[in-house]
């Protein structure tokens, strides 16, 4: 029988390279991209070398207009159908945003977004097709407020839950057998807050998770058909005290927590 194919964006490291062993232990071949080809070769030689699976690596940049473009035409040169497909693929920065220029926050809008919505417009129509599919996007619990400092990231966190929620929806109303989950994570031990300028963020111990555990946690309720998953209780607990706070406080409380030293 042949294995399902799951593609996964920024799987050079943190999240994505997690999902992409724990497919791969669950039998799935992989679809990896990342701009990262070095990473994607030696990730793809640890599964290979420890499952029955085939990985296929495309090095992709989803700052590149013609990224998610590239991606697709490789799956159609190699023959390729995805059965998952898991964009992970994102970063922010931690800043005031004066202090980025324009096309610096046009990046992250395009690799965040853009991307995201243009592969899964890539990729639906088969799954369509053939009345089976899974979806899971990858925000983050700052999608639930606004997130001072990292304003244009929660943005793009925030147009993720709201588009697989109204994807989701839709394809139920329309009886498509396509699942869409939305992953809303909080802090967890990856590369990014090291990328963001985020490493000193004041969350409590107890609240950071490991990226294996997400991913576990994740990929659960996207077999349930969970509509959106927030894995942690902490996390859990952040986002539903928030509906008794007035927003602005909820605003003021997370900037507080994000602000940079020097400011």
């Amino acid at each position: 029988m042949k294995n399902k194919l799951a593609l996964i964006t920024g799987a050079s490291s943190g999240l994505g390279a997690g999902f992409a062993r724990e497919l791969a232990m669950q039998g799935h071949d992989l679809f990896i991209t990342a701009r990262r080809l070095d990473r994607l070769e030696s990730l793809k030689k640890e599964i290979e070398q420890n499952y029955t699976v085939r990985v296929h690596t495309f090095s992709a940049d989803l700052i590149d207009p013609n990224g998610v473009n590239n991606i697709l035409g490789e799956l159609k040169k190699q023959n390729l159908e995805v059965d998952v497909l898991i964009n992970n693929a994102g970063f922010g920065a931690r800043v005031f945003l004066l202090d980025k220029q324009p096309d610096d926050w046009d990046n992250i809008i395009r690799v965040n977004v853009n991307s995201l919505v243009a592969l899964t417009m890539g990729i639906l129509p088969t799954m369509v097709k053939n009345q089976k599919g899974q979806i899971l996007n990858v925000a983050s619990t700052g999608a639930f407020q606004a997130v001072p400092w990292l304003t244009v990231y929660a943005a793009t966190k925030s147009f993720i839950l709201s588009f697989s929620e109204g994807l989701g929806a839709e394809l139920k109303d329309q009886n498509i057998n396509v699942q869409v989950t939305c992953l809303c994570p909080g802090p967890t031990r990856t590369e990014f807050h090291s990328l963001a300028d985020a490493e000193n963020i004041d969350f409590p111990d107890f609240a950071w998770m490991e990226s294996d555990e997400v991913v576990k946690i994740g990929l659960n309720a996207l077999e349930k058909n969970k509509r959106v998953c927030i894995p942690g209780t902490y996390n859990k607990l952040s986002i539903y005290s928030q509906r008794l706070i007035p927003r602005n406080l909820t605003t003021s409380i997370v900037g507080n927590m994000h602000k940079p030293n020097n400011k």
